[in-house]
């Protein structure tokens, strides 16, 4: 009896603890949520019929991404991106292209030297002018030299269309196409291990990414001067805490009891 008490205890504290994230990332741009299930354990110990199984207690699954589609807040940031539909960004620590990231956080930014970035400063990951393959960290550069006249014009505005395709504009209206966001698909997304920051890394459940661009394929549609919010409902994560929590204090007195009643037939 104790161990099972003590195998429903520690499933709602695991619970609370997958409850308790999703909700304190109730606003963190581009979060997916998860989720899981109460699992009964089930024994064949003592028993000779096959058929017959005793309750040994319940677990909780592990924790499951929920990549249902969250709502879009409109900035007007040129570099403020949201997916609508299936394709994570790609993004590199420094030169570590081999370790990539995926997210849903589109919130990126144009360093002085023209290199597309995250808020904390990865790479963000691209094709270069009209290409489909080979991505490589996007740079957008900041000025451009008009060799026939000898001068030099400062980019003046960032246009990102909804296949994810980057022009710049020099100037007043010397416009230059300068690449395109690439995106990656998984045959597994809810399989994607989370690595914090709402970043994302592929294994084996997930399966490796196809990279392309958006609109294309299986790929969803890039909406620029957009973020995604997280896929959230705090109300519905507020109702399954306080079940998780009323459940947890229920077993915590029946696990007292017995603990009780055991040491009063210990002691005589």
């Amino acid at each position: 009896m104790l161990s099972i008490l003590k195998s429903a205890l520690n499933a709602n504290t695991n619970e609370m603890g997958i409850v308790s994230n999703n909700i304190a990332n109730a606003n963190s741009t581009g979060f997916k949520k998860s989720s899981t299930n109460f699992e009964h354990i089930y024994s064949m110990h003592n028993s000779t019929d096959p058929n017959k199984f005793s309750g040994q207690g319940v677990n909780i699954s592990e924790p499951r991404l929920q990549m249902k589609q969250g709502a879009l807040q409109a900035t007007g940031g040129a570099l403020d991106l949201a997916v609508t539909g299936r394709g994570f960004f790609t993004v590199v620590q420094g030169d570590q292209v081999d370790n990539p990231f995926y997210t849903r956080d589109g919130s990126f930014n144009l360093k002085a030297n023209g290199e597309v970035v995250t808020n904390d400063g990865l790479s963000v990951m691209g094709f270069l002018g009209e290409a489909k393959a080979g991505l490589i960290n996007l740079i957008i550069p900041t000025q451009k030299v008009n060799e026939s006249t000898n001068t030099i014009s400062i980019i003046s505005n960032v246009n990102v269309d909804s296949k994810g395709k980057i022009t710049a504009t020099y100037g007043l209206d010397d416009e230059e196409v300068i690449g395109s966001f690439g995106l990656a698909s998984f045959i597994n997304e809810p399989g994607l291990n989370p690595v914090g920051n709402n970043r994302y890394q592929f294994n084996a459940k997930s399966g490796e990414p196809k990279y392309g661009i958006a609109m294309e394929k299986s790929f969803g549609k890039i909406e620029a001067g957009n973020l995604e919010r997280a896929n959230v409902d705090i109300t519905s994560e507020m109702v399954t805490m306080l079940k998780t929590q009323q459940a947890f204090s229920g077993v915590s007195r029946l696990l007292q009891t017995e603990i009780d009643i055991t040491k009063r037939l210990i002691d005589g």
